[in-house]
């Protein structure tokens, strides 16, 4: 299907980056990773790497709170959220 399009010319691959946000520095992942913990939700620890245990950590934070979608992307909305409060 992609070579059909690109064959037709259509729009490019390139996609914004998810959530249309800028990618968290390596300081805001680890405080997401620590809020994250501290609300009970287990990160693997705060190492600042997004792996599949923060991501699933986030998603459930996601769903907890009532973000939409609740994909577990580790962005700085949910960041915002996090230094809210619950």
């Amino acid at each position: 299907m992609h070579l059909a399009d690109r064959i037709q010319r259509a729009g490019s691959l390139v996609q914004q980056y998810p959530g249309g946000e800028r990618i968290p520095t390596l300081a805001e992942a680890q405080e997401m990773q620590r809020l994250l913990t501290a609300r009970g939700f287990d990160t693997g620890g705060a190492d600042g790497r997004i792996g599949p245990e923060t991501v699933t950590a986030v998603r459930a934070f996601q769903i907890k709170v009532g973000i939409k979608p609740a994909d577990g992307y580790a962005g700085l909305k949910v960041l915002a959220r996090l230094r809210q409060g619950l």
